[in-house]
């Protein structure tokens, strides 16, 4: 029975949010749900602060009869985004609607620390909810992204390209630090489903998403699902076989696509790129390489040559995966989703070989930052979700009025 009812909640919170006004009438007929249940649930919303009714936008019923709207109460509740890359660290802090509220970049004393860096990035996290007057208990929940692949069971830390971070339960290490339910994701996929829910696919239930850095990584939402693989890290297209025996990638092959398509590619070419990919600050100083690369691209014709021909065979390599899952689009994020040169390189390729769905790059639209896309994955996991607690949340407004009461000074 409460599965049912915690299912019915998070379908009229979506739609809420989906269609700001909406009454209960046509939430009833939208979730199937009958009026005295939609009451029910509209009363529990209005009561954990989730929701609130509108003033500006009542629905005409005939004869003068309106009925009021809703819509979520953006400051009824709070929840942050963290992200954990090798060039990308920072805390996002966003409302119950989605908006950042505020941001912070972290520049983690030693990244190859895991420890440390945890506990940097939750003094951050903590420091930016003091900074912008929110009260503790109003921060619900936390999501994360991070450079790298998880267990099955999507809490242990196993592996990443860059970070090299032990095994560990990243999902207990930030819930112990923050006490918040918490959600983690490989930045790929994080990124994918935040376009899906907020961005620029909302609504969309077949997504392919190419992350270009000075690696490649890549997500798959079919049928509104998230392809995962067998054990968790499908989206590897980086080490996809190049056809011919080239440069030596980072894994020790000599035939993977990362050697053409990529940043790594694109520094190899210019013969900027350092080879020692087992230190952590050099591969930093390679992503700063890359950033000032792409600007200078922009006015030196014979560096615009090798990053178009890295997005052309980026182009090139997705074809026939692209032909086997039939997206209805296709983002290209990540620094070299941003250089038009790149962007229009890969955009071309593609569709000379005949894929139809609409291409969108990261210079074409603002696709979401990992840290705000770790914010949206909260929402969508924890909040709008059959999961949340707002039993929880009606107790706590409870008990806070009754401690009010109790302190009012009488004279």
């Amino acid at each position: 029975m409460d599965t049912m009812r915690n299912f019915n909640r998070a379908s009229v919170m979506k739609l809420v949010l989906e269609s700001p006004g909406i009454d209960r009438s046509r939430l009833a007929v939208e979730t199937g749900l009958t009026n005295a249940t939609m009451t029910r649930i509209v009363q529990e919303l209005l009561g954990a602060g989730f929701v609130t009714e509108t003033t500006d936008q009542k629905v005409n019923q005939g004869r003068g009869r309106r009925r009021t709207g809703l819509e979520i109460n953006a400051k009824g509740g709070y929840v942050l985004g963290l992200s954990i890359l090798a060039f990308n660290t920072s805390v996002v802090l966003a409302d119950l609607s989605g908006a950042m509220i505020g941001t912070v970049s972290v520049e983690p004393t030693d990244l190859s620390d895991a420890r440390r860096t945890m506990d940097e990035i939750c003094d951050a996290a903590e420091k930016v909810i003091i900074e912008h007057g929110v009260e503790r208990d109003q921060v619900l929940a936390a999501g994360v992204a991070i450079a790298g692949y998880l267990d099955v069971k999507g809490g242990t830390w196993l592996h990443s390209p860059y970070l090299r971070w032990p095994p560990f339960d990243v999902r207990k290490s930030l819930a112990n630090r923050l006490n918040l339910p918490i959600v983690v994701e490989n930045v790929n996929r994080c990124i994918a489903v935040a376009e899906t829910r907020i961005g620029c696919c909302a609504g969309m239930t077949d997504v392919f998403l190419v992350r270009a850095a000075l690696g490649l990584g890549a997500a798959t939402i079919s049928n509104g699902k998230v392809l995962r693989g067998h054990n968790n890290t499908a989206g590897q297209i980086g080490h996809f076989l190049e056809g011919r025996v080239g440069t030596m990638c980072s894994c020790a092959k000599p035939d993977c696509i990362t050697m053409a398509a990529s940043g790594w590619a694109i520094l190899d070419q210019l013969e900027l790129r350092d080879t020692a990919v087992d230190r952590l600050d050099l591969i930093e100083d390679q992503g700063s390489k890359l950033l000032a690369v792409l600007e200078q691209a922009k006015s030196d014709k014979d560096v615009a040559h090798i990053v178009r021909r890295a997005g052309a065979a980026l182009g090139h390599h997705c074809v026939t995966m692209l032909r086997a899952l039939d997206p209805e689009q296709i983002l290209l994020t990540g620094p070299l989703g941003r250089s038009a040169i790149y962007g229009q390189a890969f955009r071309e390729n593609l569709v000379r070989n005949g894929i139809s769905a609409e291409i969108i790059t990261a210079h074409d639209k603002s696709i979401s930052t990992p840290a705000m896309a770790a914010s949206a994955l909260s929402l969508a996991e924890s909040i709008y979700s059959p999961s949340f607690d707002v039993q929880k949340m009606l107790t706590r407004k409870s008990d806070n009025a009754r401690a009010s009461e109790k302190t009012v000074l009488v004279l």
